[in-house]
């Protein structure tokens, strides 16, 4: 097993397995501290509807950001990018450690947030550039693999946040996450040098006059230039959909679980269960990608979302919710790669980081939303009405998902 491992590992291509880690240890300080930033919200007598403001605070700066970091990823190149987003991380995650109260856990969620924002759009960026000439199958298989870094401290972060929080503590749990922000630190400064250079700037066009004389016209991009393409405004729309599911399961859960008289633990499992499904998704994402195209996956990953959300108001026992997070899991962990890699494909070319900072800015629009509509929703409608609610409106992707099916089978058959 172990020696099978090695031969994978060593055909990546190079970065990657740094960048998989990056990903995985600077979510942990994210995935896990929304999950003790939640429970410390409720535990210590807040209403309820804080959990959905701080919640909502650590998308706040990536909506106003991630389009420029984007174009800054494009001029500078990513290492650059990616120290000053890990360097916002720690000094979020250190920060409740030193003085833990509700003001600082909101200040935590924004700089937190803003900071693992900036490193994921560059770190999503250079994946899709890691191999030249990639085929779709092979870029897919890489976000697949990036992918799981991601997962990974999804699963661990709300375990250990859990396990920590009933055993010594909120303070020490916001402690343990903050270290594992100390390690992606360190990967980021001695591991990224010589990473893919920065396209040409996209803001700049190279003229010749009469007499040879290079001159050069700035041109400020525009954005609605990206959305176009019906390609891109499927693959945006339907972006939309998957994270609002996925934000839409995270502010739930809490409220949920507390209102059933759970304990942390029992909280921090099923959320953990949930990544645990994303996990196992994008682990068969290579095997997948040699059998299925992109918009075929997401078809069916939308149908079972659907149908999980429909049936989570019936899931009043701990065992038959740790169930439905698991498949949901493991549905809404396809959105990421699948995405990233029709984003690569589609995007103008030199704009790849742009297009992944729109999908970012789209992205935190909805993981502000979500949780601030449940925030105001669920005391006169309850949860229930609110998930029935969501499976209908997530059921709009199925179509654009089902056009672009279409569509590629057709450029297939020409």
């Amino acid at each position: 097993m172990l020696s099978r491992l090695s031969a994978l590992v060593a055909h990546f291509p190079p970065f990657l397995l740094p960048l998989i880690f990056i990903n995985l240890t600077g979510h942990m300080a994210l995935s896990g501290g929304r999950v003790a930033g939640s429970l410390y919200v409720l535990k210590t007598g807040h209403a309820e509807y804080l959990v959905g403001v701080f919640m909502a605070l650590f998308s706040a700066i990536p909506v106003l950001t991630s389009l420029s970091i984007g174009r800054w990823v494009d001029r500078a190149g990513a290492p650059k990018v990616m120290r000053v987003g890990i360097s916002l991380v720690l000094l979020g995650a250190w920060l409740p450690v030193v003085h833990l109260s509700l003001p600082a856990l909101l200040v935590t969620a924004v700089t937190v947030g803003c900071g693992f924002n900036v490193l994921s759009v560059a770190a999503q960026h250079t994946v899709g550039h890691l191999v030249a000439d990639a085929t779709p199958a092979q870029r897919l298989a890489n976000f697949g693999w990036f992918a799981l870094g991601h997962s990974a401290s999804s699963t661990f972060g709300p375990f250990f946040a859990g396990l920590l929080i009933d055993g010594f503590g909120f303070r020490v749990a916001f402690a343990a996450l903050a270290c594992f922000a100390c390690v992606a630190a360190w990967v980021v400064y001695t591991r990224t040098r010589g990473l893919p250079a920065p396209h040409a700037d996209p803001e700049s066009e190279i003229a010749t006059d009469g007499e040879d004389e290079v001159r050069e016209v700035r041109q400020q991009p525009n954005v609605l230039d990206l959305l176009k393409p019906p390609e891109m405004r499927r693959i945006y729309w339907v972006n939309m959909v998957m994270a609002s599911s996925w934000d839409l399961f995270i502010v739930m859960l809490p409220v949920l679980g507390v209102r059933l008289g759970y304990s942390a633990s029992v909280i921090g499992t099923v959320f953990s269960l949930f990544a645990v499904g994303t996990f196992a998704a994008r682990a068969t994402m290579p095997w997948l990608s040699k059998r299925a195209n992109e918009w075929q996956i997401l078809r069916a990953a939308l149908c079972v979302i659907v149908l999980a959300f429909l049936a989570l108001p019936w899931a009043v026992f701990a065992p038959l919710l740790m169930a439905l997070g698991l498949l949901f899991g493991s549905a809404v962990g396809m959105s990421q790669p699948n995405m990233l890699s029709l984003l690569h494909a589609a995007s103008p070319p030199g704009r790849g980081a742009e297009a992944v900072g729109l999908r970012s800015v789209l992205s935190n629009s909805v993981s502000i939303a979500v949780p601030l509509a449940f925030g105001v929703a669920v005391v006169p409608l309850g949860v229930s009405a609110l998930l029935v609610m969501g499976a209908a409106v997530f059921a709009s992707g199925l179509y654009p998902t089902h056009q672009g099916v279409l569509r590629r089978r057709d450029a297939q058959s020409v």
